[in-house]
């Protein structure tokens, strides 16, 4: 299925995003890369390349170990992409000066919950750091799968996997729907839980198939016996909708939550 490439206030979004996660990760690792060391480093030895060309270098650095959260190929189902390089073909990132702005910022988030909070600001969904829908928490445990539907859903599900224990995003929440926000902000939920892999992305259904064969398929693809819990929200559009119910169904959840509206 041929999807639309990115727009640029799109991509924005995916470096603003990317970028509020990395800076969590990098300082805590034990060698940095967005560090004044390593400014130096690259002074020294890739002076001559822009900065922006060492901002997608970051980037496709942290995207081998979690490639929803840094590489466009899986956010955007970009055509190209693999496991080995999720970069994907056909992505235009902003103008060079613009990275370089976002790139120069340093200053990281002091906790996961901020970094979520950040890459929610970048693609425009509300709710701050710490908003979880109280019905979420009382519902989770570590084998507890979920399917979500909207940006808004998806968020609320991240919020409640950060602050719980024991729980994978990765493994327990399968996202619906083809906007790159939702999956977007599943891939840094992973990697704010420092979860390698890519999460449980749905693919597309095909024209020829219905909703129940596309059901079936998905669940077989996904590897996933049951699930307990559909969460709904009102910025899913119809058919993401009617997908996620029948990929629910096929999945044998046993109850639907709805956010209420904005």
């Amino acid at each position: 299925m041929t999807h639309a490439l990115p727009t640029q206030d799109q991509a924005m979004c995916f470096y603003r995003a990317a970028l509020a996660a990395a800076r969590l990760i990098d300082g805590e690792n034990d060698h940095r890369v967005l560090d004044a060391d390593a400014d130096a480093a690259w002074r020294a030895y890739g002076s001559d390349l822009p900065t922006a060309v060492r901002c997608d270098l970051v980037l496709r650095n942290f995207a081998m170990l979690y490639p929803a959260a840094f590489a466009p190929g899986p956010v955007f189902r970009l055509p190209g992409w693999y496991d080995d390089d999720p970069w994907g073909t056909g992505f235009e990132r902003p103008p060079a000066k613009v990275i370089e702005g976002l790139f120069a910022a340093r200053t990281a988030p002091p906790s996961a919950a901020e970094a979520l909070a950040q890459a929610l600001a970048a693609w425009g969904i509300g709710g701050g750091a710490d908003a979880v829908d109280p019905r979420l928490p009382e519902r989770l445990s570590p084998s507890t799968n979920v399917v979500v539907v909207g940006p808004r859903a998806v968020a609320e599900v991240a919020r409640a996997f950060l602050r719980g224990e024991r729980l994978s995003v990765r493994t327990q929440v399968v996202a619906v729907g083809d906007g790159p926000e939702s999956r977007h902000i599943l891939g840094i939920a992973c990697a704010l839980q420092l979860d390698k892999g890519a999460p449980l992305l749905v693919s597309p259904r095909r024209p020829d198939e219905t909703a129940t064969a596309w059901a079936e398929r998905e669940k077989q693809r996904l590897g996933i016996a049951r699930a307990r819990l559909l969460l709904r929200s009102p910025d899913a559009d119809t058919s993401e909708v009617e997908a996620a119910q029948a990929l629910a169904a096929a999945l044998g959840v046993e109850e639907t939550l709805d956010l209420a509206g904005a």
